[in-house]
């Protein structure tokens, strides 16, 4: 259960492009942790203004297994658009006959990032090494945070800006904040190519970047979902 809630929490953090600067998709790990559950696998397609976050779900999220999926960010429009398919046999258990998925769209300008949430305000520090990753140089930098581990990020300025927009998306308002590494930067464009704790343990590491265009239909919206925004608002979500 913990995994799929992980998991759904990914799938709503998006990455804001600066437009016109990179087109092409990231391939994003995020390490099972202390043996548990499985090792996330992540695409990030870019193109202009609109970026698409694809997942999909690991073997515990039980009926949802092996389906993808997929959050649509539109930056001209300022949306984020959650598409999550449907087990087969659930549609008709919730009254939703012949629908595929549902979707909660989210104005992004209703959210906001309080940057010292959370265990207390980041401090960033810059190491003075480098390295390349996927074929990106970036730089190292320690997170530090009062009452909480030490991270350490390796920061491309390549690909746009790594943003954590809300507190847990869908999950709903309560969710867990935004962790150091992830709020550290605020508004200054930077992509962690890799998130590791002090003691070596990774967080999550870009394994591939590739630069080839998107097709226009990574950012379309199937027919057959179902628009659950309202609800997703009323339970606290979005």
């Amino acid at each position: 259960m913990r995994r799929t809630m992980l998991a759904l929490l990914v799938s709503c953090l998006p990455v804001l492009p600066l437009a016109g600067q990179f087109e092409g998709t990231i391939h994003m790990k995020i390490p099972a942790q202390a043996g548990a559950g499985e090792d996330m696998l992540v695409k990030i397609a870019v193109k202009g203004d609109m970026q698409a976050m694809l997942m999909q779900m690991p073997a515990s999220a039980g009926p949802m297994a092996g389906m993808e999926m997929r959050t649509i960010i539109d930056s001209k429009t300022n949306t984020a658009t959650v598409l999550i398919p449907l087990p087969p046999g659930m549609p008709a258990m919730g009254g939703m006959a012949n629908a595929k998925g549902i979707k909660s769209v989210t104005d992004l300008s209703q959210i906001s990032i309080d940057l010292g949430a959370g265990n207390g305000k980041s401090e960033i520090k810059k190491l003075g090494t480098k390295q390349t990753i996927a074929g990106l140089a970036c730089d190292d930098y320690e997170i530090t945070q009062p009452n909480a581990p030490i991270t350490r990020a390796c920061i491309t300025r390549d690909i746009g800006r790594f943003v954590f927009p809300g507190q847990g998306g869908m999950l709903g308002r309560g969710g867990s904040p935004p962790p150091g590494w992830a709020k550290a930067f605020g508004k200054d464009p930077g992509f962690p190519l890799k998130v590791w704790n002090a003691d070596g343990g990774t967080v999550m590491e870009i394994t591939a970047v590739d630069k080839r265009p998107v097709g226009a239909s990574a950012f379309e919206i199937p027919e057959g979902y179902v628009d659950m925004s309202g609800m997703m608002r009323g339970r606290g979500g979005f």
